[in-house]
């Protein structure tokens, strides 16, 4: 996917072709400035652009509604602010009113989508539609209902009809923008991958699983097979790229380092205690990896594990000797 772009600027903007025509939306006596700038938010991200105001209640311009629009300023720049709704649609053909509430009007009702066909058809008929919303506590008057063309009403649930401002301002501005059909915006595209030749995803997997070997994971035995085979199908439906391929094994060599470090010792550990005992028996009963019986005095120095020998170092009778033993014999 594309990588994010940063907003333009109101030059940028300036710049720009005009949008294509779209219809006003009309606040009708807002109560809180939030859902006027949440408001404008939700029409710039999907590209519609008139906002009229009315006779809002803590006024305009807002201080919170510029903070919450979330730098969709151009919006609130250029909304027309109005003291009734008379004014805010006398330049307009035809109107849209929004109403949770059923109000018993000789006017047809539709929903949000319908609305949508709608409009796109009055604006290529030549008509300046606009869609009023109602503030926050009690919608749009009965006189504003009388006065529109169509009643819009949302399908909200009956248990908790009532919609926010903003939010019912966003779901008719996406509905507009998806109009003729989703699609995703202009320059984001996923890219498709190749998957990689299977020999490199072969290499991964081969790699995979001597690293859980190493560190004992398949167990109990007698279920390694299924296991594996598991993890092998699992991972041939993943399709992984050449390049996917190669930080996955960098993210298991890491990951892998731990565990086998730690197994590592654990094994060097129980290898010097295995010398320790063959040693201290060899006192009382000679061994097989000494010459001759050890005397009582003899003293452990020090062991060291070189890959499948061990090095042990000790004392006897003031001189210091050592003995290499093959690790095969005594694991």
């Amino acid at each position: 996917m594309t990588t994010s772009k940063p907003l333009p600027s109101n030059a940028d903007r300036a710049a720009l072709p005009p949008p294509p025509p779209a219809p006003a939306i009309a606040l009708i006596k807002p109560q809180m400035g939030e859902n006027i700038g949440a408001a404008a938010r939700a029409m710039a991200n999907f590209g519609l652009s008139e906002l009229i105001i009315v006779n809002p209640r803590d006024g305009f311009p807002n201080e919170k509604a510029t903070a919450v629009s979330a730098g969709a300023s151009w919006i609130l720049d250029d909304a027309r602010l109005c003291n009734t709704t008379s004014e805010a649609t006398q330049d307009k053909t035809i109107i849209f009113a929004t109403s949770g509430t059923p109000r018993q009007l000789d006017k047809p009702l539709i929903s949000p989508s319908e609305a949508v066909k709608l409009i796109s058809q009055a604006i290529k008929d030549g008509h300046r539609p606009v869609v009023l919303f109602g503030n926050e506590r009690l919608g749009l008057d009965q006189i504003d209902l009388i006065s529109a063309d169509y009643i819009v009403t949302y399908p909200t649930d009956f248990k908790f009809p009532s919609l926010n401002l903003a939010q019912s301002v966003a779901v008719f501005s996406y509905l507009w923008a998806v109009r003729d059909g989703d699609k995703m915006p202009d320059g984001w595209n996923i890219a498709s991958h190749e998957a990689a030749p299977r020999k490199y995803f072969e290499n991964l997997f081969d790699f995979l699983i001597s690293e859980l070997d190493e560190i004992g994971f398949f167990w109990p035995a007698d279920r390694r097979e299924n296991m594996v085979e598991t993890l092998k199908n699992s991972l041939v439906r993943a399709q992984f790229s050449e390049s996917e391929i190669n930080l996955f094994r960098g993210a298991l060599r890491v990951i892998a380092e731990g565990p086998r470090r730690r197994f590592e010792e654990l094994r060097r550990a129980e290898l010097k205690e295995k010398i320790r005992n063959i040693f201290n028996d060899a006192k009382q009963n000679g061994s097989l990896f000494f010459e001759n019986k050890l005397p009582n005095d003899a003293d452990i120095k020090e062991i060291i594990i070189e890959g499948k020998k061990a090095i042990l170092i000790y004392s006897q009778t003031d001189k210091i000797k050592y003995i290499s033993i093959e690790t095969d014999r005594i694991e």
